[in-house]
């Protein structure tokens, strides 16, 4: 796995962020003291007439997000912010963690981030398409090893038109960078039935993003599960923990080659079929 100079930096810069925010957190009172009420004023950030002008920021963070190709832009930290201020704000009303849970408002307002945020990737990724139809136009033109190697992605991924939805959705719900996807399409001679393909892709998209807002409850859960009081001090500590686990999982993504790991794995699925005529 060959890691771009540029993406380690760009990682290494949110390591060290993450860790000077949570060492000055647990070795300086004053600061710790401003992080609490910072994270206590938060719950204002969705409340009233600011949830309309959340929704768009997590329309607009995960459009740039995905529009991204190759560049990676932190924009599950900010749905986690927004669901995180919705969780708070409820909980100040003397809720527990049950009845928030029960609470259909609760709900509502977390799928709006979810719907708003999956939106925005899906039509983030129209840019691959379009980078996908302008390299089809250099490659009939000019030999690119690297426009020939994002078609035999293609062709692995495309050889069943059929099920070209269920591959949309799947990469738009999975992990994965579905960047190489849409670049295909673009790069396609098939009829590509566009409207139906960002449909699928939008509710790939929404299972991605509904993970990323329901992280503030699976943390509650978490710690409630393991028996350990929930306050603010745990609460920054284990939220600082999971945004690491989740660059770490965002750099994982962006540096494997999927293009090489799927070409071997056709190539497997061959030799086996072979081995059985």
């Amino acid at each position: 796995m060959t890691v771009p100079r540029r993406l380690t930096i760009v990682f290494s810069f949110f390591y060290i962020a993450v860790f000077i925010y949570l060492f000055l957190f647990l070795t300086v009172p004053d600061i710790q003291n401003v992080i609490i009420e910072a994270r206590t004023n938060i719950a204002s950030v969705t409340e009233g007439s600011n949830y309309i002008f959340a929704l768009f920021l997590s329309f607009f963070i995960c459009f740039i997000g995905n529009a991204s190709i190759g560049f990676p832009v932190p924009y599950p930290f900010v749905l986690f912010s927004f669901s995180n201020s919705i969780y708070l704000r409820f909980s100040s009303f003397g809720l527990l963690i049950g009845e928030i849970m029960l609470n259909p408002s609760f709900w509502l307002e977390l799928m709006g981030l979810v719907i708003a945020g999956g939106l925005g990737s899906v039509l983030g990724e129209l840019l691959s398409f379009l980078v996908g139809v302008g390299a089809k136009k250099i490659a009939e033109k000019k030999s690119s090893p690297t426009f020939e190697n994002v078609q035999g992605f293609g062709k692995y991924v495309l050889e069943h038109p059929k099920s070209i939805h269920f591959y949309i959705f799947l990469a738009a719900a999975l992990p994965i960078p579905d960047d190489p996807l849409w670049i295909a399409l673009g790069m396609s001679k098939m009829k590509i039935r566009f409207a139906r393909c960002v449909f699928w892709g939008w509710l790939g998209k929404n299972i991605t993003t509904f993970f990323y807002v329901s992280l503030p409850i699976l943390i509650v859960l978490g710690l409630n599960a393991t028996g350990i009081e929930i306050g603010d001090v745990s609460s920054v500590i284990t939220e600082s923990l999971m945004l690491l686990i989740t660059i770490s999982l965002m750099f994982f993504i962006l540096s494997f080659n999927w293009d090489k790991y799927l070409e071997k794995r056709r190539e497997k699925k061959s030799n086996n079929q072979s081995n059985f005529k």
